[in-house]
C-alpha cells in the first residue's frame, strides 16, 4: 500500500499518520510501515532500549496536512544506525542513511521509525533491520512511484492510497488562498471543460 500523499521524495514530511491510524483501528496483522520519520520518537525508543515497552506520540509533528500524532504503545524490537547498502534495481551499491532508526512493534505491525526522511526504494531497508518483507501480509510505504521497482516483484497487489498531503494528486484538497477563480484545473466545470484531450487526439 502506497501512502502517496506523504512522499518524502516530493517534499512531504514522511510523518503522516492518516494511514497508520486506519491500520491500527482496523487491527490489520502482519504488516510493516516504511518509514515514519520522527526524531523525537526515535530518541525516546533509543533511551528506553531494545526489548522495552514504550508509549509515545508518533508522527504528525511537522504540519497539520498529514494527520495528528498517534498515541501508540509497543515494544522496541531493534535500534540501528540506519545505514545499509542498496541491493535492488535503484541505486544499486550505494549507501542509504536513515539516521538513528528503531523498529517499534505495535500489535502485529512493525513500524520503522527513522531520524531522517527516506523513500523505501530497496528491500534491503527491511532486511537490514531483521524484517523479511516477503513474509509480511502487507507493506505500507511512503512513496508515490519509486517504491515500485523493488516492491512490485514481491507484491500480489499494489494499492495506491488516496491520502492527504503535500504530494497528493488531489489539488482541490489544498486550502488555496488569494487565488483568482475560476482557474484550471481546479474549476474545470466552471470553465466549461468536460474532458481533457491528449496531444494524440489533436
Amino acid at each position: 500500500m502506497a501512502d502517496i500523499g506523504d512522499n518524502p521524495g516530493g517534499g512531504a514530511p514522511c510523518d503522516g499518520t492518516v494511514v497508520l491510524k486506519a491500520v491500527l483501528e482496523a487491527g490489520l496483522e502482519s504488516g510493516v510501515l516504511a518509514v515514519m520519520s520522527d526524531p523525537q520518537a526515535v530518541k525516546e525508543m533509543s533511551d528506553a532500549g531494545v526489548g522495552e515497552e514504550v508509549t509515545l506520540d508518533l508522527g504528525g509533528k511537522m504540519d497539520e496536512l498529514h494527520g495528528a500524532p498517534v498515541r501508540v504503545s509497543g515494544m522496541v524490537r531493534l535500534i540501528s544506525d540506519g545505514k545499509y547498502i542498496r541491493k535492488g534495481p535503484m541505486g544499486t551499491g550505494s549507501q542509504a542513511d536513515m539516521g538513528l532508526t528503531a523498529v517499534l512493534r505495535v500489535g502485529e505491525l512493525d513500524i520503522i521509525v527513522t531520524e531522517k526522511r527516506l523513500q523505501p526504494t530497496d528491500l534491503q531497508l527491511y532486511r537490514n533491520l531483521g524484517i523479511e518483507p516477503t513474509e509480511k501480509r502487507f507493506i505500507l510505504v511512503k512513496s508515490s512511484v519509486h517504491y515500485r521497482a523493488a516492491h512490485e516483484p514481491i507484491a500480489k497487489e499494489v494499492i495506491e492510497l488516496d491520502t492527504p498531503g503535500l504530494t497528493s494528486p488531489r489539488l482541490a484538497g489544498f486550502g488555496f488562498k488569494n487565488l483568482r477563480r475560476p482557474i484550471f484545473p481546479l474549476d474545470m466545470e466552471m470553465l466549461g471543460i468536460t474532458e481533457l484531450k491528449s496531444m494524440e487526439d489533436e
